[in-house]
């Protein structure tokens, strides 16, 4: 009976030792005060051999819901480490909603009712965790931004491109890094020559001098050096596949750059970076569907990546679906309530499609809250506007031009308010500068055309959409906007070109039924404008025009 009892305690001694261990290697994983959703989950790669590797499988394997509740978050994590609530007060698993979601609804209930209390913790919680802010996040309301450098802010904290390196060279290389960070771009060439023509093997030299060329704008010489050691293993990376994808775009060389992603991930499918790049490209092409299937591929990898939900809803948008991506969005923001472009789109979606525009300055704020940037707090600023909260929204005003760095999509906010307001002589003066600031945005150049057109200047309104489409060619608001000039000058063949323009990107466009049935009511085609009308009305159009003319013709 003592040997069974002792066999126990051996058995129960070594569980207690396997614990013991899990959780110091949980620790090295998922260190103290750092929100897991905000780890790259490529970390640390190849560079540091295969006991890295191993780890990032260990890794990868570990983000699958591990306590099967489907919130993509282990409670002890989500609770105890990011959003500092106690399972013994709420608990996920179980629950009809996830630790995310409770979070999410707390502060929302926070912002709505001005509860100073739950937003000076939220504000501590922000503090202690930071801002999780993508470079490569999708906005909708300027078609997505594209990440086109071989650069990331978190990449020194990632790779080591110093490995192997003497303690001499490595103090030059960081000098040649300084010097480039600076601007001092031939300088830093200068460094990196020179240590290379005694080290002319070194991958890691030739790497920096191609970043190097790269930031001279001398893209041939980068991607010549980036294409020498894309397949020595010391810096055999997604950054290296990053840049080797980012100089042969800026040479027009799209059929490399898309092959560079694809082997980025292929060799490297923890990186995550690399999916929404590639999804993005695809997306500017209006290749929906192949960009959906990308993301779709990267949420295999980490199913709760809040770019990748926020990316998915952008394209709902596009497709015209405007139910999937107001469901997207709040995924993304479930997921990672810090995530600031998830809540600025919901704002946008709110404000322009749901006429919802409460729930509209609630995202607002909280996206200001997040990421006090210009462009946040002009969305805060138009919603003040709208509700009829002018004192608030002047207030606001003053404190945005005061800020620094004001870019065109705060100034394009302001112009919108004094349109709205009809003060068109202040709303253009906003959009102009709107286009000093940023001249390549095409839905300042539409807003610009509605002003010119609400003005008597139709003729300048014209320039400025075709302005927007140029730039844009996916574009719908524009296309429906040209249609509707052509329309008006009686130049129904244009018209109807721009309407089935928009159609062909957005076949859920009820807006350029709409139009179509118009025109051809105008042409007396009965049929056709009967088809068109039928078609505006299966997508749920309200134009009464489009309702009254349907009933004349017999519908």
């Amino acid at each position: 009976m003592k040997s069974g009892l002792l066999a126990k305690l051996i058995v129960l001694s070594l569980s207690v030792l396997i614990i013991v261990f899990f959780r110091i290697m949980a620790t090295t994983i998922y260190p103290k005060n750092l929100d897991i959703s905000a780890i790259p989950s490529f970390l640390i790669h190849k560079l540091f051999g295969q006991e890295s590797s191993s780890r990032d499988r260990m890794y990868v394997r570990s983000l699958r819901d591990p306590d099967q509740d489907k919130d993509g978050l282990e409670d002890s994590i989500a609770e105890a480490q990011i959003y500092k609530t106690s399972s013994k007060n709420f608990n996920s698993n179980g629950s009809k909603i996830s630790d995310g979601e409770y979070i999410y609804n707390l502060y929302r209930k926070a912002f709505e009712s001005d509860n100073e209390g739950l937003l000076a913790q939220y504000r501590i919680n922000l503090k202690r965790y930071g801002v999780k802010s993508s470079p490569n996040s999708m906005v909708a309301s300027i078609g997505g931004a594209f990440l086109n450098d071989s650069s990331n802010s978190e990449t020194p904290e990632t790779y080591d491109f110093y490995v192997n390196l003497p303690a001499e060279i490595q103090v030059i290389v960081k000098q040649a890094t300084d010097f480039r960070l600076q601007g001092n771009y031939e300088k830093s060439l200068e460094l990196l020559q020179n240590v290379l023509s005694k080290n002319p093997n070194s991958s890691i030299i030739k790497y920096h001098l191609g970043f190097t060329y790269g930031s001279l704008k001398n893209y041939e010489k980068a991607l010549t050096i980036y294409e020498e050691i894309v397949n020595d293993p010391v810096v055999k990376s997604p950054l290296l596949y990053s840049g080797l994808a980012s100089m042969s775009q800026a040479l027009g060389k799209e059929d490399k750059f898309v092959e560079y992603l694809e082997l980025s991930i292929k060799d490297f499918p923890e990186d995550l970076n690399q999916y929404l790049k590639l999804a993005s490209y695809y997306q500017r092409k209006n290749e929906l569907d192949r960009a959906i299937e990308i993301l779709n591929k990267g949420l295999e990898i980490q199913p709760r990546y809040a770019d990748y939900y926020n990316a998915l809803g952008v394209i709902a948008g596009l497709k015209g679906d405007k139910k999937t991506e107001l469901d997207l969005y709040k995924r993304a923001v479930t997921y990672d309530f810090r995530y600031a472009p998830g809540h600025f789109n919901l704002s946008v979606l709110y404000e322009q499609f749901y006429d919802d525009l409460n729930n509209g300055l609630t995202e607002a704020r909280i996206a200001f809250e997040i990421d006090p940037s210009p462009r946040n707090l002009g969305q805060v600023i138009l919603l003040y506007s709208k509700l009829g909260n002018k004192a608030k929204a002047l207030e606001l005003e003053n404190q945005l031009l005061a800020m620094k760095n004001i870019g065109g999509g705060a100034f394009n906010s302001l112009g919108l308010v004094y349109l709205d307001q009809g003060n068109y002589q202040k709303a253009e003066m906003y959009l102009r500068k709107a286009l000093e600031a940023e001249p390549r945005l095409a839905n300042i150049y539409n807003n610009l055309g509605a002003l010119l057109s609400s003005t008597n200047r139709s003729d300048e309104a014209y320039l400025a959409y075709q302005k927007a489409v140029e730039i844009d060619p996916n574009y719908t608001t524009a296309l429906l906007n040209l249609g509707i000039y052509h329309t008006n000058k009686k130049q129904y063949k244009q018209a109807i070109s721009s309407f089935q323009k928009a159609t062909d990107l957005n076949p859920n466009l009820s807006k350029a039924y709409d139009h179509l049935g118009y025109i051809y009511w105008l042409l007396r085609d009965k049929e056709l404008s009967r088809f068109y009308y039928k078609k505006a009305v299966e997508l749920g159009s309200k134009d009464t025009s489009t309702i009254e003319n349907l009933k004349i013709l017999g519908e």
